[in-house]
């Protein structure tokens, strides 16, 4: 875990020299003018969205700090004042000092030669990140148009130069380019017929999603990047004719991106909406840890465990790869157990539960296993030895099933009804007279 240490005062300037010299990078900053923020974060990119590393309270002097263990994945942090990103290059032993000064950041003292760059680039970009009141919405595309073709001259003075940052630039500007672009068009447009048609960017730019690089999840922007566009092209673009998921993903050339924008669309405000999408779209997820981002996804709503709430979908993967759902299996009785090939009570089950798939084969109920065995070839090869009937499905992991669930042990015997409700979500094992009885009163 990368240590961190935030500072509230230019007073501790001993500690952040210390931190320095084992290698931390700092971050010096003071903040002045009117409306400074009080609180600034520390920020990555990940999966195309801001991830907080820290927060600092601004201290009343108007300074702040960070030291950091830069990342060994990507150099690039981003300090964020609630409204704006910066981005900086945050290297081991180096002191960075920025200033917040009219609404945003700047170097002070770069401290090495990517933020050296990156302060060139941040100049010539301002245009397009800072309005006067009195700004005409037409007159955003000529700036456009004048930053994108100092942005082309400055790149080809870093490839004329061989410089080392030239492909990191190139990404970042045609990138930030992009998103200066459509967040101010999907911001201030109000009118079908605006001046924005006008702008031969613009025209690409509609064809379709116009980013085919993965690169775009490096930026914190990334994920509401593909939003806004697609909000857009179908608010002014399609207006009343459908622009739907699939429709919008079709667009999304790159795996990766496409993955991502399907994880940054789950639905968050309804558990059956969320059954619904999810049903839908993890199976076009080509593995199973980006299928568990999506089933286990910190904002997903949670069903309820009562009888007649709806039961969650338990997607997961046979013996030979394929997913299935509990959609499937929708006007049927589901009996579903939750075991492992460690767990020696679950193994006692076995013989009473081959009873009951053999007794109601033809009935309407269907049996399903799934395991929560982190090793998949010991699991295969148990289903394959004992002939275990029934649906038998791997989960991998107690962490892959729905959090709502909280099982605690295993087994676990759950009882779905035909319209995919919970009856019981601690059903009676099969070696219970319970359960026989139950399946002789619905079944027989």
């Amino acid at each position: 875990m990368k240590r961190i240490f935030v500072f509230l005062s230019l007073v501790l300037l001993a500690m952040l020299a210390n931190a320095q010299s084992d290698g931390f990078s700092c971050i010096q900053g003071k903040v002045e003018g009117e409306n400074a923020p009080r609180e600034i974060k520390l920020l990555r990119a990940e999966h195309g969205a801001p991830i907080i590393c820290a927060t600092t309270q601004v201290s009343a002097a108007g300074s702040f700090g960070f030291a950091i263990e830069p990342s060994a994945d990507s150099a690039y942090y981003y300090l964020y004042d609630g409204k704006n990103y910066f981005r900086l290059c945050l290297q081991p032993s180096i002191t960075i000092k920025v200033v917040w000064s009219g609404d945003e950041f700047n170097f002070i003292e770069p401290a090495c030669k990517e933020n050296q760059v990156l302060l060139r680039w941040y100049s010539m970009e301002r245009p397009l990140r800072f309005f006067r009141k009195s700004d005409s919405y037409a007159a955003f595309f000529q700036r456009f148009d004048s930053v994108a073709a100092v942005s082309k001259s400055f790149l080809e003075d870093l490839k004329q130069a061989d410089s080392p940052y030239f492909m990191q630039m190139e990404d970042i500007v045609r990138l930030d380019l992009l998103n200066d672009f459509v967040s101010y068009i999907s911001k201030y447009q109000q009118s079908y017929e605006s001046e924005e048609s006008a702008s031969a960017y613009y025209r690409n730019l509609m064809q379709r999603f116009p980013e085919t690089s993965a690169s775009l999840l490096c930026q914190p922007y990334g994920c509401t990047l593909m939003k806004e566009y697609f909000n857009y092209k179908q608010t002014y673009i399609y207006r009343q004719r459908e622009f739907s998921m699939d429709q919008q993903l079709a667009e999304i050339q790159n795996t990766d991106l496409r993955m991502e924008y399907i994880l940054a669309n789950i639905p968050t405000d309804d558990f059956a909406r969320y059954c619904e999408y999810e049903d839908r779209y993890l199976p076009l997820l080509p593995d199973e840890k980006i299928r568990s981002r999506m089933r286990n996804h910190e904002h997903r709503p949670q069903g309820g465990m009562r009888q007649g709430e709806k039961a969650p979908n338990l997607i997961f993967q046979d013996i030979e790869g394929r997913l299935h759902s509990m959609t499937e299996l929708l006007g049927k009785w589901v009996y579903v157990d939750i075991w492992a090939t460690w767990c020696v009570p679950c193994k006692a089950e076995i013989p009473d539960l081959k009873a009951l798939e053999e007794k109601y084969k033809k009935s309407n109920v269907v049996f399903v296993s799934i395991s929560i065995d982190k090793n998949h070839a010991t699991w295969k090869r148990f289903v394959k030895d004992k002939q275990l009937g029934g649906l038998q499905l791997w989960a991998g992991d107690w962490s892959e099933l729905p959090s709502e669930m909280e099982l605690g042990s295993v087994p676990r015997f759950l009882l779905i009804d035909p319209r995919g409700n919970w009856f019981d979500s601690n059903a009676p094992r099969p070696s219970s007279t319970e359960i026989q009885r139950f399946f002789h009163e619905k079944l027989d």
